[in-house]
């Protein structure tokens, strides 16, 4: 983990400094204390046991995917281009300064200028000469440290050297479109993991991120992802798995479409119980189409709930993958009596694979009752009789 995220934390680390105007933010050397508390808090999502996104971001985030010449896994990680870039400088030197004439003979650790010679030595750095050389009175240079550093800084400290002509950032413009953004409050820090694909680094025209609250005590909450881009671009291309929920009514009926194929494909639509095995499915009482672009699903059990749809393309599985949940919605204005069907949304009462919404109205429970999930907004209510019980199981 300090291999794959020691860079990442170097680079939110000097963004925090920037964002706070602190005064380590002109400084080489990135004060190791903040380093070392965003690295808790990137560890501490690394290790989180949470099926439903572990695997995915130590796919993405958490395996080494250098970039040649690149300075960081995750080479935008804390903001766009090479704001908050690491190691690698490009410095313009005039030859005829003493100094200059020194570095374009080789010396590079003892000029005649000690300014020179401090930042050189005291930072370990390597100069070389850029392979593209484009003035005649001047030399460009790409000077690099081993380890990282606060490459803006370093950068600015040479411009006040007498005979550079300009320095700047070098080698971390360039991403794979994916980075992580860090915000500091009283309580914790909230890590944002983004994924983008779609013309990048030029721009991604589809992303997505999950969010993560780290305590003081690295615990995480995980608190949120989503998707962001057009829809019909995560239905037809995503860039990486999309999960498309289809609710249904308990025994109620949907259609389930492949957007993008062409005629001339051969389709077979599958189902999984577990989110992994897949396999294939036929017209019956059940399923309709299944050699379509539109399956159709008629008098689906509740005990279906997570099922999950994919249709295979020439016996190629897409990225696309359909999860049918079932959920039933309190409409009464009037009558409070959980027990009358007209009462809900599926016109039956919910059971123990249904996922229960209240957004209005009261509600009276007089009968033993066991559902899947619960939800009751703000101003809703919902009051069990005396010695009845309402069992939620998720």
């Amino acid at each position: 983990m300090e291999t794959t995220y020691r860079n990442d934390a170097c680079r939110l680390a000097i963004k925090r400094l920037h964002e706070t105007a602190s005064p380590f933010a002109d400084s080489i050397i990135i004060p190791e204390v903040l380093i070392d508390s965003i690295e808790r808090a990137l560890y501490a999502v690394d290790n989180i046991q949470n099926a439903l996104v572990d695997d995915t971001l130590r796919g993405i985030f958490g395996h080494t995917n250098f970039l040649l010449g690149s300075d960081s896994t995750h080479i935008v990680s804390a903001g766009t281009g090479g704001a908050y870039g690491l190691k690698t400088v490009m410095v313009i030197v005039n030859n005829n300064t003493p100094w200059g004439a020194q570095w374009l003979s080789g010396n590079y650790n003892a000029t005649s200028n000690d300014s020179v010679n401090y930042l050189v030595n005291n930072n370990h750095l390597q100069v070389a000469l850029n392979i593209y050389q484009l003035y005649t009175d001047s030399t460009i240079y790409i000077v690099s440290a081993p380890l990282a550093i606060n490459a803006g800084a370093l950068a600015s400290q040479f411009e006040d050297i007498s005979g550079v002509g300009n320095a700047h950032i070098t080698g971390s413009s360039f991403g794979d479109g994916n980075f992580i953004e860090a915000v500091f409050t009283a309580s914790h820090i909230k890590l944002t993991y983004s994924y983008g694909c779609g013309d990048c680094p030029l721009g991604c025209t589809i992303r997505r991120n999950w969010t993560f609250k780290v305590y003081v005590d690295c615990s995480v909450e995980y608190a949120a992802v989503e998707n962001w881009g057009l829809p019909l671009q995560w239905a037809t291309a995503p860039c990486i798995d999309n999960v498309i929920s289809t609710p249904l009514c308990p025994s109620g009926s949907s259609t389930i479409h492949l957007y993008t194929y062409a005629l001339s494909d051969t389709l077979q639509w599958q189902v999984s119980t577990d989110g992994i095995n897949y396999n294939n499915i036929s017209d019956d009482g059940n399923y309709t189409g299944i050699n379509t672009g539109t399956l159709q699903l008629h008098n689906i059990p509740s005990s279906w709930y997570g099922n999950t749809y994919t249709c295979l393309t020439n016996g190629n599985r897409g990225k696309v993958f359909f999860t049918i949940k079932f959920s039933n919605t309190w409409i009464s204005t009037s009558d409070p009596a959980w027990e009358n069907t007209a009462n809900w949304s599926c016109g039956a009462l919910p059971d123990s694979n249904t996922d229960v919404v209240i957004r209005t109205g009261t509600v009276f429970l007089n009968s033993d009752v066991t559902v899947r999930t619960l939800t009751v907004a703000a101003g809703a209510s919902l009051t069990i009789a005396p010695g009845k019980h309402l069992t939620v199981l998720h």
